[in-house]
Order: C-alpha cells, then sequence, then structure tokens
C-alpha cells in the first residue's frame, strides 16, 4: 500500500510575515538585466515590487535571471524567503519566455496572498 508523502503545512508568524514582506535597500535590490552588462534599469527591493517589475520589464531579463537561478538567490539570501526561493526552483527549467513569465508572477502572487493573510 504506498502513500502519498503528506505536504508539510508551513506555518509563518505575524513577524516573520512581515520581515518577508519588507523593501530592502536599493543597493540590496535584484538589478534586473538583459544579459551580462545589460541592465534594464529596474531593480526590484520586494516581493510585491519584483512582481510589478516582472510583469513588465524586457523578456530577456527574466530569462537570464531564471537561467542563472539569480530570483532564487536573492529570495533566499537578500529577502530571506526560503520558501518562495522553493518553489521558483520547482519551477519547469524549459520554460522561457511569456509561459515562464506567467509562472513566476502566479507563484509571487500566490505567496503573496499567503503571507498577507498572516498580516492581518
Amino acid at each position: 500500500m504506498s502513500r502519498k508523502p503528506q505536504e508539510k503545512k508551513l506555518t509563518i508568524d505575524k513577524a516573520t510575515a512581515n520581515k518577508l514582506l519588507r523593501s530592502v535597500p536599493k543597493n540590496e535590490g535584484l538589478g534586473l538585466y538583459k544579459a551580462p552588462g545589460e541592465f534594464t534599469g529596474k531593480t526590484a527591493t520586494s516581493l510585491s515590487d519584483l512582481l510589478e517589475k516582472l510583469r513588465t520589464v524586457d523578456i530577456r531579463a527574466v530569462n537570464h535571471h531564471f537561467k542563472r537561478r539569480e530570483f532564487e538567490k536573492w529570495l533566499r539570501g537578500t529577502v530571506g524567503d526560503e520558501e518562495l526561493a522553493r518553489r521558483f526552483g520547482k519551477v519547469n527549467r524549459e520554460l522561457h519566455g511569456e509561459k515562464l513569465r506567467t509562472q513566476l508572477i502566479n507563484t509571487i502572487k500566490t505567496r503573496l496572498e499567503e503571507l498577507k493573510t498572516v498580516t492581518t
């Protein structure tokens, strides 16, 4: 008899949720590049800011940072959101272009909703 492994229910306290929702200083933000040396002029400084920037930034920047796992590194190392970094890591590595953009946007939107329910 095989049993499906149960998803661990992650609980997060209000202080942690607020920390993950904060803005970081611009020098700690994620500068978005189309390619090495080709800055888009956009820097994300929070989860909600990353969401907004992903909606409009040149698609080459989305592909570039995803391929290099830089979204995950920034989410884990600077923002401190291990869970969202893990979810980004599970996104199909073959995705690119608008399908990738949509997947990443939806992943962030879901996470933001989870965090905001804890803080209200």
